[in-house]
């Protein structure tokens, strides 16, 4: 397990994808410049060079997107906590790092390698917003964040990507042993179940409704008008108003003050 800085790359999850064979398992590939970053359904990551955080991680022993997702996002929330202890930062399901309705960071995992029709190993790709500026963010066409412009800090992104790697491999050493603990962990970092949002389907339908809970395969269990709908995947989109910011606030805190073994 280690860390590759590139000074630039076209996607980190690309050049991981075709390093597969030669990565050591659990490698954070860091690009100082991406030039063609992706996100979720096609979507394009736009990040200025030397200004926020774009890798992937190599998971040689995991077989499937959802947890190798599961595992990044866990890791990424753990660091940002670590080094902003301050800020409420959540899960958005499936896959995003969000401050209230802001979004901080996105994942996205793709196979990176298939033997025999099974996928074998998995890219996990994270853009994290670190030093973008408020007038930068402002030109996003959704609500988005930065570290800096939550905490009015900026962050070395070396030192950053390093402690990134190390968080990495302890939750991959965790999940190894005891894969349960890490997708509990993320489960519990979901902290918008219980409130009112709107999904959109992967048909591009809107459902309207209350986020109960997840289940233990990742989908989503949610209501709209009394009935039960399990979501695989969609997209989660926050209306402001709908959500009790400070019950949040007051979640999050309640599960960053319990003991972790």
């Amino acid at each position: 397990m280690g860390l590759l800085m590139l000074d630039e790359v076209d996607s980190t999850n690309t050049y991981t994808r075709e390093h597969c064979d030669e990565l050591e398992d659990g490698t954070l590939v860091v690009a100082r410049t991406q030039t063609a970053g992706r996100g979720r359904r096609g979507r394009s990551w736009v990040s200025p060079p030397g200004v926020n955080f774009t890798g992937s991680v190599l998971f040689k022993r995991l077989d499937d997107g959802f947890h190798a997702g599961c595992l990044l996002g866990v890791a990424a929330l753990a660091l940002i906590r670590e080094l902003a202890p301050e800020l409420p930062v959540y899960l958005k399901w499936p896959n995003d790092l969000y401050i209230e309705d802001r979004k901080l960071a996105g994942i996205l995992c793709e196979s990176a390698r298939i033997e025999n029709g099974r996928i074998t190993a998995v890219a996990a790709g994270i853009g994290i917003n670190v030093n973008l500026p408020p007038e930068t963010l402002q030109s996003i066409d959704q609500p988005a964040t930065s570290l800096l412009a939550e905490t009015k800090r900026e962050f070395n992104l070396d030192f950053f990507s390093k402690k990134l790697a190390e968080t990495v491999n302890r939750y991959y050493i965790i999940y190894l042993n005891n894969a349960g603990t890490v997708i509990q962990e993320w489960i519990a970092l979901n902290l918008l179940a219980g409130e009112s949002l709107t999904v959109i389907d992967p048909r591009g339908e809107a459902h309207t409704g209350i986020f109960r809970r997840i289940l233990e395969d990742g989908s989503m269990l949610f209501e709209e008008e009394g009935a039960p709908i399990a979501f695989t995947c969609g997209d989660v989109k926050i209306d402001r108003d709908s959500v009790d910011w400070n019950r949040l606030k007051q979640k999050a805190s309640n599960h960053y003050k319990q003991p972790k073994e």
